[in-house]
């Protein structure tokens, strides 16, 4: 008996009359003279994927069968161990008359629960109905089935979920729908689909999105507001993430709420054990609820963003790990000067405010260290990058120079040379374990100049006053990427912004919360200096706090004389006097000055009115210190 199968016109298929159905296995259509070879590699192919269903089916009646024996018999080992009382015994220190007093105890308890449902049972099978054992069994097999399968669930590493299922969980043609809306594709949007069932997760859904041939998943990174318009989300709900697998494909998360509008306390807190710093510091959490770390051993790391955008947050997290991490030495440089460093001045080797020359001297120990630990790898003739059993092999380790407000250090009368030694250490220094962390409010050309910019791998930009303050800090065309720190919310979004990883794509995280006003820094501190003391890594003796390279503005007080004010050129003529070698002009001056807020301005003197500068001024500047 044969019949013509739907699709296959002219192909005659042997009985049974209905096609078998089996999963991934549409047979082709049989082309004119290949009929029997054709006919014999259909059936092979038949043949292997029911061999494939077969070893499917094996394993799931297996699986159906054995987990009520053995749960019930994992359940009961549970109770007998229990009765036996083997969480008591020598490897305690209890005695053996404590131990049988439980055991005796536990016996009780046992006959107490079993005895009386047995003799339920007894009497239902002897008065009521003789399938009373059967059901009193069935009751004792649910209950193991029940033990075996919530312990295989926990075991699988991957959770069990359904697709489709969840509060609010969109249909697949409705994340489709919501993506051509948005403009995820251009031209055949008709192609586009999803690769992934939508699938729930236990703060929002995910499925990966298949773009039409031709069309690049990376286009699409920057349209997550127009793709949450379409849902009917916050913009901030929405994570689109590139599979390096596969070019077209992009895999999309939305979270049921705002995922930034959480503080996350930091892990620092409360800490009483050494951190590892080489594994990475803890940086915050990422728009699916994960958290980042970052690895700061490998490059030097750029922290910029407008004031109160979380900064401070998430530069004192860095030095509270290496803090932690006991055997870094941490050198600390305030350009601001507001001791914003002050619980960290008792652990660290160098704590300084507002010395630029003091800096330089540093930055040139650090390229010493440099060149020292590079001659020492080069002798030990194994790795050319410093490890951590290098580090215990030489006997060195990491040097963490961490250097607030950089405006105020380049642009100094020390700025050029102190630009060269940022340049040098922060392209050659993390090899040799000498790392550089710049922080800085302003993201203009004078406070992070271009060359030094670009040998900072690292990149964490806090929100940004406009698009171009954002490109400054993540590099040019990080904007049209779809990576814009300038639409960040100001006032909700505190400590939100974009680290750009040297290596990874940038990602939107929520760094962790460290209150700076209250006990967190100072109760890190105090764990710190309690580690560093019992491993005998303490600095010799306190770290300075207080020096002030204010020699520039005394120079000039000198200059004045007594005098209350000064025209510019007068002060110029007499700076030449006494310094003839600096090269004093007005321009100069300026610049000298203009770090410690002394600028010039219209004054009489004489009755004459021109450009100079007053003694209360440079005064100010003094008392600011």
């Amino acid at each position: 008996m044969t019949q013509i199968a739907e699709g296959h016109e002219g192909t005659l298929l042997p009985f049974p009359e209905r096609v078998p159905e089996l999963p991934g296995y549409v047979p082709d259509p049989v082309p004119e003279g290949e009929g029997f070879r054709v006919r014999l590699a259909r059936f092979a192919q038949g043949v292997k994927h029911r061999r494939h269903l077969l070893k499917y089916a094996v394993k799931a009646t297996y699986l159906t069968v054995s987990a009520p024996v053995v749960g019930t018999a994992r359940l009961a080992g549970t109770g007998w161990r229990w009765i036996r009382a083997d969480d008591y015994g020598s490897a305690r220190g209890d005695s053996p008359a404590f131990v049988e007093a439980v055991r005796t105890r536990r016996r009780r308890q046992a006959w107490m629960i079993a005895g009386p449902y047995l003799g339920v049972t007894a009497g239902a099978w002897l008065l009521w109905d003789g399938a009373a054992p059967v059901l009193s069994l069935s009751l004792v097999l649910g209950t193991g089935t029940a033990v075996e399968v919530k312990r295989r669930l926990a075991d699988r590493t991957t959770p069990l979920r359904f697709p489709g299922l969840g509060k609010k969980t969109p249909a697949d043609n409705a994340v489709v729908r919501a993506a051509i809306s948005a403009k995820l594709a251009t031209g055949s949007v008709e192609e586009m689909r999803l690769a992934s069932p939508v699938i729930t997760e236990a703060s929002g859904w995910s499925t990966v999105l298949q773009l039409p041939p031709g069309q690049r998943a990376r286009k699409a990174i920057g349209k997550e507001a127009d793709f949450a318009s379409a849902l009917g989300v916050g913009e901030t709900q929405v994570v689109f993430d590139l599979l390096p697998e596969h070019a077209g494909r992009l895999a999309v998360y939305v979270a049921k709420a705002d995922p930034f509008l959480k503080i996350y306390p930091s892990p620092l807190i409360g800490r009483t054990d050494p951190m590892d710093f080489w594994a990475g510091i803890p940086a915050g959490v990422n728009g699916r609820g994960k958290p980042e770390t970052l690895r700061l051993v490998d490059a030097s790391l750029l922290v910029a963003g407008e004031p109160r955008a979380g900064k401070s947050a998430a530069v004192n997290g860095i030095i509270g790990c290496a803090a932690l991490a006991v055997t870094p030495r941490i050198h600390l440089w305030d350009g601001k000067g507001a001791g914003d460093h002050r619980p960290w001045r008792k652990i660290a080797h160098t704590a300084e405010k507002r010395n630029a020359s003091g800096l330089l001297a540093h930055l040139k120990r650090m390229q010493a260290q440099m060149e020292r630990v590079f001659d020492m790898l080069d002798e030990a003739g194994g790795s050319a990058k410093l490890t951590p059993a290098l580090c215990r092999q030489l006997g060195v380790d990491i040097e963490l120079t961490v250097v607030d407000e950089t405006r105020y250090y380049v642009t100094s009368p020390q700025g050029e040379e102190i630009v060269d030694a940022m340049v040098d250490i922060a392209s050659r220094g993390p090899a040799a374990g000498v790392l550089l962390v710049l922080a800085s409010q302003r993201m203009t050309t004078d406070a992070i100049p271009g060359p030094l910019k670009g040998v900072c791998s690292l990149r964490w930009a806090m929100r940004c006053p406009d698009s171009t303050a954002s490109n400054a800090v993540l590099g040019q065309g990080a904007v049209g990427r779809g990576f814009d720190a300038s639409e960040i919310p100001r006032r909700t979004h505190r400590g939100v912004g974009i680290l750009d990883a040297d290596g990874s794509e940038p990602v939107k995280l929520r760094s962790y919360f460290l209150d700076d006003s209250g006990p967190d820094l100072t109760d890190i501190a105090e764990a710190a200096y309690v580690l560093r003391q019992a491993a005998g890594t303490l600095p010799a003796g306190p770290a300075p706090v207080d020096q002030v390279d204010d020699a520039p503005v005394r120079d000039v007080l000198a200059a004045m004389g007594e005098a209350e004010r000064m025209h510019t050129a007068e002060l110029v003529a007499r700076l030449a006097e006494r310094q003839p070698s600096m090269g004093w002009d007005a321009s100069k001056l300026a610049a000298v000055l203009r770090p410690y807020g002394v600028t010039p301005g219209d004054l009489k003197v004489g009755g004459i009115n021109k450009n100079g500068y007053r003694r209360e001024d440079l005064l100010a500047a003094l008392g600011g210190f």
